[in-house]
């Protein structure tokens, strides 16, 4: 998979589409080598599914915030790139490690388990991965692709804005189902993002009064429940002083039979299974987000994609670069792994 990168005479070398932790990662690479790399995300910020939310909770001093990581929990490092990041975090102040433990629920009973590896989360929230990736980067947000074409040894990516952007070569790191109708009418072969298939999530976040009584853990593999397969005492990730916040995951299967379902009407029912497994909440305020494309169950095999001929690249965790399954590491490796290819 791997070639030389066509360095063209436009302002950028290479479009990225997505400003996902794997289209960061690999511009930074890009960027680093000294090539003219532009990123566009549709979003107002970066880190795709790595991301934080803010809410607002009573406390000892009046109002105070709330930051819940919604989307992406934590990150491992398995991969000496990944621990070489991990150590820049760390000395840079941005990175700490959470916990090496997280307990499972099961029955009505929280079991502990011995050992384990470190789980990192920047304490300022998961999306302070992506916009550390994202320093000094030539990143475009707002910027929503509407249409992709490529002519005379050039793509073009229009926006819905009408903003367009040229380069010679284009990575797309945006989920696979998000991809297939940007390619229509391109000649490209769609066949491998049509096999992979992304299991949606409904996420609720509460802030809360007070904490839950007697709660120890720092989060919960919750299992054998109908509905519910996370909870996170958000605040263990959090400097002294911030206020307690829990993050809610749904199952998968919970998820798909009621992914039409109104905001309202899941966070009623996700707080209501929350309670059945911690007990009684203070609850100041909460929110429900739906994420249509959360985890990928099938997965394209290798660890990027690059067709040479096209100049046309893609990358994320719904890309196979270990073995370990679609976590942030995956999305990293993969564009770290197709950066190095294309850097040659």
């Amino acid at each position: 998979m791997g070639t030389t990168l066509p360095i063209g005479t436009g302002e950028s070398d290479i479009l990225v589409v997505g400003a996902g932790l794997a289209g960061l990662a690999l511009a930074r690479e890009l960027a680093r080598a000294g090539k003219r790399v532009t990123v566009l995300d549709k979003a107002r910020g970066v880190s795709g599914r790595s991301s934080t939310r803010r809410l607002v909770a009573e406390g000892l001093e009046g109002q105070v915030e709330a930051k819940l990581d919604h989307g992406a929990r934590f990150f491992t490092a398995r991969a000496e790139q990944t621990k070489a990041l991990v150590q820049e975090g760390l000395e840079a102040g941005w990175l700490a490690e959470w916990t090496r433990s997280i307990p499972r629920w099961e029955g009505g009973n929280v079991i502990t388990e011995e050992g384990g590896h470190p789980r990192y989360v920047p304490p300022a929230g998961m999306n302070t991965l992506g916009r550390e990736l994202a320093r000094d980067l030539n990143v475009q947000t707002e910027a929503q692709v509407t249409g992709l074409a490529r002519s005379a040894g050039r793509w073009q990516a229009e926006c819905q804005d009408g903003r367009t952007f040229t380069a010679p070569a284009l990575v797309l790191n945006i989920l696979a189902p998000q991809i297939l109708p940007l390619l229509s009418g391109t000649g490209i072969d769609v066949a491998p993002f049509q096999a992979v298939q992304i299991a949606p999530c409904w996420a609720v976040g509460a802030a809360l009064n007070t904490d839950i009584e007697g709660a120890d853990w720092p989060a919960l593999r919750v299992q054998g429940h109908p509905a519910l397969e996370w909870i996170a005492r958000e605040q263990t990730k959090r400097p002294p002083g911030h206020p307690p916040a829990l993050m809610l995951h749904a199952r998968a299967d919970w998820t798909a039979a009621h992914l039409q379902g109104s905001k309202a009407e899941v966070e009623t029912a996700l707080l209501y299974a929350a309670r059945e497994v911690v007990g009684p909440l203070d609850i100041a305020q909460s929110f429900a987000h739906r994420w249509l494309y959360a985890t990928p169950t099938t997965r394209f095999p290798d660890a990027y994609g690059w067709l040479p001929e096209a100049a046309l690249g893609w990358c994320g965790d719904w890309c196979t670069p270990d073995t370990s399954g679609p976590r942030v590491e995956a999305a990293l490796l993969s564009g770290w792994g197709l950066a190095a290819a294309l850097n040659g």
